[in-house]
């Protein structure tokens, strides 16, 4: 509509367009700027992946562990059994508590080797392989205590080789009869052998357990 007579037509003050004009573009420059949240929205969203990929991975290692665990000579996740116990050996830098996980890792492997004559005599060789091993690595542990200066420490590895030793020579006289003919001489050689190995040594006294000195000999006196 055509003003009046008399009236002027509005007209727009420069100085009011120029500061409409700043605050608009200053708007503007804000709406359009990136927000820190919105970065870190997209790289949580390409972490996401990675992240779950990693999840899945400790998820598998533990359910294969835990399924290792029952697993028996010959299985797939045996060796996954062996890895974890190998670590675990690994880590324990205590000569006694060190000879006493061997001789419980003994006790499982002899546990394995009777569970293996009652459900499959046929793996018992490869049961008994393990068995001679820890019997092996169980009597290296206890000579290296039997060695020590201390002498409770010498007294602690006797009494578990004692134990272990009496203790495994029953359960192998009974796995022995359930084991296949040709699979018996081989335990027999086993029990021989932890005889021989976690034996009292023939160099210390019975009851001390100190070793028995040699006396020195004395040089031929020269005429």
């Amino acid at each position: 509509m055509p003003p009046g007579p008399g009236l002027e037509r509005p007209v727009m003050r420069r100085k009011f367009r120029k500061e409409l004009r700043a605050r608009l573009m200053s708007e503007a420059a804000e709406v359009l700027a990136p927000r820190p949240q919105r970065q870190w929205l997209f790289a949580t969203a390409w972490l996401r992946p990675a992240l779950a990929a990693a999840v899945l991975a400790v998820l598998v290692v533990v359910g294969a562990t835990s399924a290792a665990a029952s697993s028996l000579p010959g299985d797939p996740l045996y060796g996954v059994k062996r890895a974890s116990e190998d670590v675990q050996v690994a880590l324990t830098f205590d000569d006694v508590a060190r000879m006493q996980l061997l001789s419980d890792l003994t006790d499982r492997r002899l546990a394995e080797l009777a569970e293996i004559a009652k459900e499959r005599p046929s793996s018992a060789p490869t049961a008994t392989a393990e068995y001679s091993d820890a019997v092996d690595k169980f009597a290296d542990a206890v000579d290296k205590l039997r060695d020590a200066d201390n002498d409770d420490m010498r007294d602690a590895a006797q009494a578990v080789a004692d134990a272990a030793r009496e203790k495994h020579k029953v359960v192998l006289d009974a796995v022995r009869d359930r084991l296949p003919e040709n699979a018996q001489p081989e335990v027999q050689r086993v029990i021989e052998k932890e005889e021989q190995r976690t034996t009292s040594d023939p160099g210390r006294s019975g009851t001390g357990g100190e070793r028995r000195s040699n006396p020195t000999a004395r040089p031929t006196p020269k005429r």
